[in-house]
């Protein structure tokens, strides 16, 4: 069972009061999926089909739960699992927070936004931190490293 959720509701371009879909996110241990690591994705069978729609009904009734109603106005819905992430990122074991880090060592696996080729810069959940902070603190990173940090933070507070 999911210990921790998170949602996201995207803005509705016809009406910002109400959502048209939602995103619902949980944690997942690669061991819940490794009887079908060998698989791909539209490839893994009736067995895993079931398996992801049992996951997914355990979180939307845990939604249910915080907004009652929710569920009655699901027309659809899709999900992925660590396997998905795997296939579609190259993610080692489908992770969503990318390299691993050492807390003891953070310079050790550190990727910085600026390389040494000249006009080469990285960005995403791995440059500075890792996961979706990582991905907002990384571009923030990579684009001071184009245009002056200093400038890049003034923009942000005076414009943001």
């Amino acid at each position: 069972m999911a210990r921790k959720l998170c949602t996201a509701t995207p803005e509705n371009s016809i009406d910002d009061k109400y959502a048209s879909s939602a995103i619902i996110m949980s944690y997942m241990q690669y061991s819940e999926v490794k009887q079908w690591e060998s698989t791909t994705v539209g490839n893994r069978g009736e067995s895993y089909l079931e398996f992801k729609k049992n996951k997914a009904e355990l979180l939307l009734d845990l939604v249910e739960k915080k907004f009652p109603g929710f569920k009655r106005c699901i027309s659809s819905y899709t999900t992925s699992s660590p396997l998905t992430i795997r296939d579609y990122t190259g993610s080692k074991e489908g992770s969503m927070f990318g390299i691993l880090r050492n807390c003891n060592d953070p310079f050790r696996n550190m990727i910085f936004a600026k390389t040494k080729v000249p006009n080469l810069y990285f960005t995403g959940q791995n440059i500075v931190l890792h996961g979706i902070l990582g991905v907002t603190i990384g571009a923030v990173a990579t684009c001071g490293e184009m245009v002056g940090i200093n400038h890049l933070i003034s923009k942000i507070n005076n414009e943001g």
